[in-house]
């Protein structure tokens, strides 16, 4: 049975990220994060049963010795966490206790270890076949996080909702993808997914699901191969990406012939050919990642706070159309720099001269930096010049990147400050008034000072990063999907 072809099963995976009772089988303590994240993000413990042959309590919640016990008929979601030669005896022993709608296999040692392991994944697949209205994630997976359905298989995950999706084959880079985006970025989520090895349900159903779901706007994907007990997986994923509605930032793992041996070994997946890939990339609006989770938090910021701004205004999302960019700073020597990394990366540096070189000549008749891009702006930071010639300059040339290089201050209560912070705030105001992008550049250095700042700076909906580099290459990524969305809506 091709259960992706099922839009009634596509339908039912709203369970999934909301169950009304879940039950985890054999409940242990080792595994009491579990049940630690579905207590911190508020979930009803009274439809939380622990079933366990050697626990009488866990965290302060009864246990069930046998399904037996359990005072409901069905479970909308069962995490099971079994050694895996008890895999399929314990299915096929919950199969004919209760009804249970979906399954979270949490079991390793499967299709990733070895061929006994490949075995009992083909015999999962039978049996799970045969029970059509049951469907399962993994095995090998961390499990779900849904803020709103109040699941979280970590207690350190934000119990705040955002409007990312989340569809991981990797447990551990899902999870410091939420860890590290929060931390540092302030991200917040609607759904995410540790998959794992993809015996029952695939990469395709679940990002068609988000594709079709109003509380998501962003997805990310990682993605590492496909299972060789779905030969159609490959063309079903395929079009899925062709008809996507929203942007997906799409990372794989196994690019090189030695990480391929390494996916191999972690979810027993088959990693497609790089050229196979590129056509993927060239034909759907995917955006590509490099393999890296930082990369990828990078460019989920930027998209989040860009699709977020024009869903507060309550504004069709514009994309950038070009790739023109303003750099205002008071360093020359970082000034020269800049320009190499930016125009290297194919960015356009407008060049002012001729009458717009007068038009901020007039504003500012400066005798030491420079008016020419980048501006260079010493000693009057804090002072109405600095935003008359930057707003100039971004009218002038039709800018649609500004990049701002800043600093930390050590007394953010002086008048200075506060009239330097108004410059940047009333920057950030106009440039994106005009449907284009602001970014800030604080460099990492540790500082308690640099600390505060940037807390302020992400609390007022700054887009800062550490390097020129690393926002011109995340812009970039914003201006490509605006292309190719451009492209798929004439075409």
């Amino acid at each position: 049975m091709d259960k992706i072809n099922s839009e009634e099963h596509n339908k039912s995976l709203n369970r999934l990220f909301r169950p009304r009772t879940v039950a985890i089988y054999e409940a242990k303590s080792k595994i009491s994060y579990f049940i630690e994240g579905f207590i911190q993000q508020g979930y009803d413990l009274n439809n939380l049963f622990l079933i366990s042959s050697t626990e009488d309590e866990i965290s302060g919640i009864k246990c069930f010795k046998s399904y037996d016990k359990l005072p409901v008929e069905s479970i909308d979601l069962l995490i099971l966490s079994v050694r895996r030669e008890l895999l399929i005896p314990s299915l096929k022993d919950i199969f004919s206790r209760i009804d249970v709608k979906f399954i979270h296999i949490f079991t390793a040692g499967t299709g990733e270890a070895d061929e006994i392991g490949m075995q009992i994944e083909r015999e999962l697949k039978e049996l799970l076949d045969k029970k059509p209205n049951t469907r399962a994630i993994g095995p090998n997976c961390m499990g779900i996080y849904s803020p709103r359905g109040k699941v979280a298989y970590y207690p350190s995950f934000p119990i705040e909702s955002g409007n990312i999706g989340l569809i991981f084959q990797s447990g551990d880079l899902h999870s410091r993808f939420i860890k590290f985006g929060n931390k540092k970025y302030n991200l917040h989520f609607s759904k995410g997914i540790s998959i794992g090895n993809c015996v029952d349900i695939q990469i395709s159903e679940v990002l068609d699901h988000f594709n079709n779901d109003d509380e998501i706007d962003l997805i990310c994907v990682y993605f590492e191969g496909f299972s060789t007990l779905h030969p159609k997986a490959g063309i079903n994923l395929f079009n899925v990406l062709k008809n996507l509605k929203k942007p997906v930032l799409f990372m794989r793992g196994g690019n090189t012939e030695r990480a391929k041996k390494a996916v191999i070994s972690h979810t027993g997946s088959i990693a497609t050919k790089n050229k196979i890939w590129d056509a993927i990339y060239n034909q759907t609006p995917i955006i590509e990642v490099p393999p890296s989770v930082d990369t990828l938090i990078n460019y989920t910021y930027l998209f989040y706070n860009y699709i977020n701004r024009f869903k507060r205004l309550k504004k069709k999302i514009v994309y950038p159309k070009d790739k023109k960019v303003l750099v205002v700073l008071w360093s020359g020597g970082f000034g020269i720099l800049a320009t190499d990394i930016l125009t290297e990366l194919g960015l356009k540096m407008p060049y002012f001269e001729g009458e717009s070189i007068k038009k901020l000549q007039e504003i500012y008749p400066s005798k030491i930096g420079s008016l020419a891009n980048p501006l260079d702006l010493p000693w009057i930071s804090n002072t109405k010049e600095y935003y008359q010639i930057s707003k100039t300059a971004i009218e002038e040339k039709d800018i649609d990147l500004v990049i701002v290089e800043t600093d930390a201050w050590r007394d953010i209560e002086n008048e200075r400050f506060k009239s330097y912070y108004n410059n940047l705030l009333n920057l950030k105001k106009y440039t994106e008034s005009k449907n284009k992008v602001f970014i800030l550049i604080l460099h990492e250095y540790p500082s308690k000072s640099r600390e505060i700042f940037y807390e302020k700076l992400i609390g007022d909906k700054f887009i800062v990063f550490p390097t020129v580099k690393s926002a011109a290459e995340t812009f970039l990524k914003l201006y490509e999907y605006g292309i190719k969305l451009n492209k798929k809506i004439n075409s």
